[in-house]
């Protein structure tokens, strides 16, 4: 059914959620399961040694994190690869899942309120709106 799956994961519990279904899917369908954690790297400001650090910082969490997920989906069997990104969210995994050919996203979803995904948008609305391949947003 899905031969690639791209699966997002960020530390919160919607994205633990997303990872733990993907990884179900994965074994299921007898997919690959790519990991991504996108550090954003734009919002923290200037050029500063403190701006630096903390986007390593940001880097080791989020290589920590994929290396535990593609631990977990190892011991169950699933061919896996871990991506660590800098950039949007949104974009970063658009532009991912689009130039590589997957076939589903799997990603948690924030729960902003209405208020903020009015103003702000949420990274799965843009991710689900700008794909190319389904995306499953998972609460």
């Amino acid at each position: 059914m899905f031969s690639k799956i791209l699966v997002a994961v960020d530390g919160s519990e919607s994205a633990k959620r997303a990872f733990e279904k993907s990884v179900y899917l994965a074994k299921q369908c007898n997919s690959r399961l790519d990991m991504i954690h996108v550090v954003l790297d734009s919002t923290y400001g200037g050029d500063s040694a403190a701006t630096f650090q903390l986007i390593e910082e940001l880097k080791e969490r989020g290589k920590k994190l994929l290396d535990e997920c593609k631990n977990e989906a190892m011991r169950n069997g699933i061919q896996v690869e871990t991506l660590l990104k800098l950039g949007d969210h949104a974009q970063v995994l658009i532009e991912t899942a689009n130039k590589g050919d997957y076939e589903l996203i799997m990603m948690g979803s924030r729960g902003l309120s209405p208020f903020k995904e009015l103003l702000l948008g949420s990274v799965s609305f843009k991710v689900m709106h700008h794909a190319k391949c389904p995306v499953m947003v998972v609460r």
